[in-house]
């Protein structure tokens, strides 16, 4: 007897989300530190949390990166903020964006993670962010 390739989603397999990591890269940090810090105050206003920032561990001379520059901002949001922020992503933002593909099949990998990028035009979407873009 041949299985089915997918199950049947019922109550007792509905996938359940535990964490979401939102982690922005600032590669123009490496020249001015002040763009780390206009990002980490974006991504403060869309997750309501301080961001965390991370340092570069290795030279990497094609890229002009030295070891111990600060590079990128990472939240990990649980609970109630994290649901607050996928039902802003999903529901306000990613209908907004232009020629929305959606997430691709293959931005998975067989732990459960997703992982996909947005743009510098896709994150002012944000309604927290807009609002300073307008005025």
């Amino acid at each position: 007897m041949l299985r089915l390739l997918s199950q049947p989603i019922t109550f007792r397999n509905v996938p359940r989300l535990m964490r979401v990591t939102v982690h922005s890269m600032v590669s123009e940090a490496t020249a001015n530190s002040q763009y780390l810090h206009v990002a980490g105050m974006a991504l403060q206003a869309i997750t309501g949390q301080k961001a965390v920032a991370h340092q570069a561990r290795h030279n990497v001379n094609q890229w002009n990166l030295r070891a111990k520059q600060w590079l990128s901002l990472t939240c990990d949001l649980y609970g109630e903020d994290m649901l607050h922020f996928v039902a802003k992503l999903v529901d306000v933002v990613m209908p907004k964006i232009k020629d929305w593909k959606g997430v691709k099949g293959s931005s998975g990998d067989s732990g459960g993670n997703i992982t996909f990028g947005l743009g510098k035009e896709e994150m002012a979407l944000f309604p927290e962010i807009e609002i300073n873009y307008d005025s």
